[in-house]
């Protein structure tokens, strides 16, 4: 991982600060807005939190002037340098957050090692993957310190200010259940967090509730009516948390993410047609480039997004699960 930043600016007083990332994506983009209500949107993972603060510095900014922080979800990467701030700025800093993701941020709540376990040896992980996979999620653990969340939204929409601007916080589950995308409707800005990356479909992870022994799935039907809730926004331009921000047109990119949601669905039917397979002899059939460096994130990600694939397919009723031998297998339905 390369210990540098790089500051774009957007408007006089809104700026985008890319963080590195271990693995892929390499980078994170955290939006920095000035003015009468200094806000971050997203933050880093801890490990990052000094250049960040060596970012700031360069817009004119330390920790002590930062009003508030918005994760736009309960993933390590978008709060976990937020403790680092709170505690560096005397506890003056609001974190805001949906309720919905509340837990993961406070807590630091995932699976206990043991549940993660069973939950891999039940997908039929190569036995020689589930240390790393097991490690990965340890490590994922230490990028994110849980920082307490000082208001909880609850609504689908929230307002408030941001910067100089008023804003709307607009709840779009599917990546997470507390996923928000933060929009400017003066300027047409639309900050999309996870729930909208340019080059790539979001991954539609398997998590592990708060109380549950088991991933619960997050709904591909969830994530595509949150697409077309920000459709309805029609936004100049799209700042997402990876990669570079592109003009608004996205009617063609949410055709291109339900095209490949449905690809995927007849790929992995075709498969089913002719053996019975557990999500991880799917998942290495699904996604055939699975190798080299980031081998085991991209197996951890790939099996989130081929169990909730499966998990869409049984409510549809185009796959049966059944259990063998504390292994989850899955078949094709046939009518």
């Amino acid at each position: 991982m390369k210990l540098s930043y790089k500051i774009s600016q957007i408007n006089d007083t809104i700026y985008r600060i890319s963080l590195p990332l271990p693995g892929n994506p390499p980078y994170i983009n955290v939006y920095c807005f000035k003015g009468e209500v200094n806000t971050l949107f997203d933050t880093g993972i801890s490990w990052t939190w000094r250049l960040l603060q060596k970012a700031l510095h360069e817009i004119g900014l330390q920790f002590k002037d930062i009003h508030q922080i918005i994760p736009s979800h309960g993933h390590v990467d978008h709060y976990g340098a937020a403790n680092a701030m709170v505690k560096r700025s005397n506890n003056n800093i609001q974190v805001i957050a949906h309720n919905a993701d509340a837990m993961r941020i406070e807590k630091g709540v995932y699976a206990n090692p043991l549940i993660m376990l069973r939950f891999m040896q039940s997908m039929g992980v190569a036995k020689s993957l589930i240390v790393p996979l097991a490690i990965l999620d340890i490590m994922f653990k230490s990028m994110g310190h849980k920082v307490t969340i000082t208001h909880k939204i609850i609504d689908e929409v929230y307002t408030l200010r941001v910067g100089d601007y008023n804003a709307k916080l607009i709840l779009t589950p599917g990546h997470s259940k507390g996923q928000m995308c933060l929009f400017i409707e003066k300027e047409g800005l639309l900050f999309s967090g996870d729930h909208i990356v340019p080059g790539v479909k979001p991954i539609i992870l398997a998590g592990f509730e708060p109380n549950t022994s088991f991933p619960v799935s997050q709904s591909h039907a969830i994530f595509h009516n949150a697409l077309k809730k920000v459709e309805k926004l029609h936004p100049n331009k799209i700042f997402p948390a990876h990669g570079e921000p592109f003009d608004g047109k996205l009617d063609r990119l949410i055709n291109t993410y339900y095209k490949i949601y449905q690809l995927r669905k007849q790929r992995i039917y075709t498969v089913l047609l002719n053996n019975d397979c557990t999500v991880y002899v799917l998942a290495r059939k699904v996604f055939k480039n699975l190798k080299g460096i980031n081998l085991v994130l991209d197996m951890y990600l790939s099996l989130s997004e081929t169990y909730t694939h499966l998990e869409a397919m049984c409510s549809e009723g185009d796959v049966i699960k059944y259990a063998f031998d504390n292994v989850i297998y899955y078949t094709a339905a046939l009518y």
